[in-house]
C-alpha cells in the first residue's frame, strides 16, 4: 500500500470517528486530547534534547504544546455553551486541508516551497489545500452545519477559517519541520506505523487552535 493509499484509508476511517467524538462526547474528547498532547510533548522533548540550548526549547515546548491543549479544551467548552461548531470546523478543516495538500502535491508535484526545511511541500499542494478548504467551508455552511446546530457562519468566519487552515496551519507544519531538520530526524517518532509520530499529526493543529480560540473569544464572548 502506497503512502497516498494509506493516508486516504486512515482518513476514511479516522475522520468520521473524530468528528463523532467531537460532537457527542466531551469527556472522551478531552481525555483523548490530553493523552495525544502529552505524547506530542514527549516526542518534542526527545527531539530538542539533541540541541545545545535544550532547556530553552523544553520551556518553549511546554508553553507551545500545552498552551494549545488548554486552548482546544476551552474551545470545545465554548462550543458546548454557544452551540457553535468551531472545534468541529477546526479539526475537520485541518484534516481536509492536510489531505488535499498531500494528495494534490503528490499527484502534480512541481516547485518546492521550502526545499531545505520541508522538501515535500509544493506550491501545487498548497493550492490544493486552499481549494479543498474553500469547498469544505462552503459545503459545511450550506449543508452540514444545520444538521447539528443552528449556528451559522458569517463571511468573516469563513475568511478567517480559510486563513487559519492554509496560512496558520502551514506555519505550524513548517515550524515542526524546521525543528526536525535542526535535529536531523525525519519523523517525530515511529508511533503511528509509517505515519510518523503524534507531533507530526498535530503540528498544524497546535498553532491553529489558540489562534481560533482567541478569534472566538474576541468576536463571540
Amino acid at each position: 500500500m502506497t503512502s497516498l493509499q494509506s493516508r486516504v484509508l486512515i482518513g476514511l476511517i479516522g475522520f468520521p470517528s473524530v468528528i463523532y467524538i467531537i460532537l457527542n462526547h466531551i469527556f472522551i474528547f478531552n481525555t483523548i486530547v490530553v493523552i495525544c498532547f502529552i505524547l506530542a510533548f514527549k516526542e518534542f522533548a526527545e527531539i530538542v534534547n539533541r540541541f545545545k540550548d535544550k532547556t530553552v526549547w523544553l520551556i518553549f515546548g511546554l508553553i507551545y504544546i500545552f498552551g494549545s491543549m488548554v486552548s482546544l479544551i476551552y474551545l470545545r467548552n465554548i462550543d458546548s455553551i454557544m452551540s457553535s461548531p468551531f472545534t468541529f470546523l477546526l479539526f475537520a478543516g485541518v484534516m481536509v486541508n492536510d489531505s488535499m495538500a498531500f494528495i494534490v502535491g503528490k499527484t502534480l508535484g512541481g516547485p518546492k516551497i521550502l526545499p531545505k526545511i520541508s522538501p515535500k511541500k509544493t506550491y501545487s499542494g498548497l493550492f490544493g489545500g486552499l481549494v479543498g478548504s474553500i469547498i469544505f467551508i462552503l459545503l459545511c455552511d450550506n449543508y452540514f452545519l444545520n444538521s447539528f446546530t443552528e449556528f451559522s457562519l458569517n463571511n468573516t468566519d469563513k475568511i478567517f477559517l480559510i486563513f487559519v487552515f492554509n496560512i496558520v496551519g502551514f506555519f505550524g507544519d513548517t515550524f515542526e519541520s524546521m525543528i526536525k531538520r535542526k535535529a536531523d530526524v525525519k519523523d517525530s517518532s515511529g508511533l503511528l506505523l509509517g505515519h510518523g509520530g503524534m507531533l507530526d499529526r498535530l503540528d498544524s493543529l497546535i498553532l491553529t487552535t489558540p489562534v481560533t480560540m482567541f478569534y472566538v473569544i474576541a468576536y463571540y464572548l
